[in-house]
C-alpha cells in the first residue's frame, strides 16, 4: 500500500512531459512505400503491446548526462527507423502499411519518485505511471503511430524506457530485434544485423477474427519465479516418465496449465474440460529456416486439449506439448502455416494461452549505459494467460500468470506449484 501511495503521489508530481515525432534519418525509397502485410499479420489485432526496460543510475548522472542520453536515444531511434521503415509508416488498411516516414511518437517524462519505488511494483501498476494512461493493449487508429516510445527519468537518475508496438506489424521476436538494433546504434557498437522483410502479395480476402479485450476487473496478474535448480528438478521428474529431452519452457507451461486447471476446479466445484494454446516462433521451424531477424508475425499456435481430469498431469501435458510442436516442424513455406487452423471442437471450452520470450536476448538490450535490471511487458492482455521470460540475471524464468481473483487465490496456495516456484 505504501508503494501504491508513492506511485499515486509521483503521478501527480511528474515534473515535465515533452512530446515529439521521430522520423527516419533517411527517406524511404519510392519502391518501398507500400508494405503488404502477410495473412499472419492481418489476423492479429491493431493493439499496442508494451515493453518496459528498467536501467539504474550506474554513473550518478547529472542533468547534463540525462540530456545526452535523451539526444542519444532520439538520434539512434531515427537511424533505426531507416532500417525498420514500415514502423515509421501508417496503416491504410488491415493488409497494408503506407511507408510515408511520418515517424513514431516519442515522449519524455521526469518523475519525482525513485526507480526503486517502481521497479518491484506489479507490472500493470508500473505501467500506469510510466506510460500514457490507456495506451497499452488499446486499439490504434489507422492514422496512429505504429510505435510509441516514452523515456522516463527518475529522481535517482535511473530510467525506464517504454515502447509500445502495434501487434499488426510485430510479434515478440520482431520487437526484440528492433530493440537490439536500436540499442546497438545507440552505443555505436557496429554489431548491426539488418531486418529481413518477407514479400507478401496483396490479399484482401482474409476473414479477420474479432478481438475481445477482457475488462481488467475480472482477473488479476501475479508473477512467479522458477530458479534454474528447480527447473532442472522439474525436467528430471518429467524425463523419468519417458519424455525425451523436455525443454524448460514446456515443463513450466505444463505445470502452470495443470495448476490453473486445479485452481478452476477448486473454485467451480467440478472439473471443466479445457485446452492450452501455446504460441511458437516459426522462424527456425520452417525448411529452410527464416532469418531470426525476419519482420512480422511469424508464430503459430499449438493446441493441447484436456478432456478428462486424469489428463491434467505434468508428465502427460509435457509429452503432448512436445508432440504438438513436432507436428508443425518442417513446414516449407508461410503458405503452409496460414493453412493451419485451430480445431473448432475446442472453441466452446475453457482456454489457456501461453506465450514465451525465453531465449530471446531482450534482457541484454544495452543502449550504452548497461543492461536492464528488469524487463516488464506491463502485465497480460487476457485472462487465463501465462507469459514466460528469462530473469534479467539469467538464473531462471519469470512467469506472469493471469486468472480470476478466486482462481488466483487457489493457485497461490497450490503446493505442487510452490514446490518449484516462488511468488514475487
Amino acid at each position: 500500500m505504501i508503494r501504491r501511495r508513492l506511485i499515486g503521489l509521483a503521478t501527480r508530481q511528474i515534473q515535465a512531459i515533452s512530446s515529439e515525432t521521430i522520423k527516419p534519418s533517411n527517406p524511404t525509397p519510392s519502391h518501398l512505400k507500400r508494405y503488404n502485410l502477410s495473412v499472419m499479420d492481418q489476423i492479429n489485432p491493431r493493439i499496442y503491446m508494451p515493453v518496459i526496460l528498467f536501467y539504474p543510475n550506474y554513473e550518478c548522472d547529472s542533468q547534463q548526462n540525462i540530456a545526452q542520453k535523451s539526444f542519444q536515444l532520439k538520434r539512434s531511434l531515427s537511424e533505426t527507423l531507416t532500417q525498420y521503415y514500415p514502423f515509421a509508416g501508417r496503416l491504410i488498411s488491415e493488409n497494408c502499411v503506407h511507408c510515408n516516414d511520418n515517424g513514431v511518437e516519442y515522449e519524455e517524462a521526469q518523475l519525482e519518485c525513485t526507480m526503486s519505488e517502481v521497479v518491484d511494483e506489479p507490472d500493470d501498476v508500473a505501467l500506469k505511471l510510466l506510460l500514457r494512461d490507456g495506451l497499452a493493449w488499446s486499439y490504434l487508429n489507422y492514422d496512429s503511430s505504429l510505435a510509441v516510445v516514452r523515456a522516463n527519468f527518475f529522481a535517482c537518475g535511473g530510467m525506464a524506457i517504454v515502447v509500445c508496438f502495434s501487434h499488426k506489424v510485430a510479434d515478440g521476436c520482431t520487437i526484440c530485434n528492433f530493440l537490439i538494433y536500436w540499442a546497438a546504434v545507440s552505443r555505436q557498437s557496429g554489431e548491426l544485423v539488418s531486418p529481413h522483410f518477407i514479400s507478401s502479395p496483396p490479399n484482401n480476402s482474409v476473414t479477420l477474427p474479432e478481438y475481445l479485450h477482457e475488462k481488467k476487473q475480472h482477473w488479476v496478474t501475479r508473477r512467479f519465479v522458477f530458479n534454474n535448480s528447480k527447473i532442472a528438478s522439474l525436467k528430471t521428474l518429467v524425463a523419468e516418465t519417458g519424455v525425451q529431452n523436455p525443454t524448460r519452457v514446456d515443463v513450466i507451461t505444463a505445470l502452470l496449465y495443470k495448476c490453473a486447471i486445479a485452481a478452476a476446479r477448486e473454485t467451480l466445484g467440478f472439473f471443466e474440460p479445457a485446452y492450452l494454446t501455446q504460441l511458437v516462433n516459426m522462424r527456425p521451424k520452417l525448411v529452410p529456416p527464416l532469418p531470426e531477424t525476419s519482420v512480422g508475425n511469424l508464430f503459430w499456435r499449438i493446441t493441447v486439449p484436456t478432456w478428462d481430469e486424469t489428463e491434467a498431469n505434468v508428465n502427460i501435458l509435457s509429452d503432448r506439448i512436445k508432440k504438438a510442436k513436432k507436428q508443425i516442424k518442417g513446414l516449407k513455406s508461410l503458405d503452409e502455416i496460414e493453412e493451419l487452423s485451430e480445431p473448432q471442437e475446442f472453441v466452446n471450452h475453457r482456454k489457456y494461452l501461453c506465450t514465451s520470450m525465453c531465449g530471446f536476448p531482450i534482457n541484454k538490450v544495452d543502449f550504452g549505459w548497461g543492461k536492464p535490471v528488469r524487463l516488464s511487458f506491463g502485465g497480460t492482455s487476457l485472462n487465463n494467460m501465462f507469459l514466460l521470460m528469462d530473469t534479467p540475471s539469467g538464473d531462471g524464468i519469470e512467469a506472469l500468470v493471469s486468472l480470476t481473483n478466486q482462481e488466483m487465490i487457489a493457485l497461490e496456495a497450490d503446493k505442487e506449484l510452490l514446490e518449484f516456484a516462488s511468488s514475487a
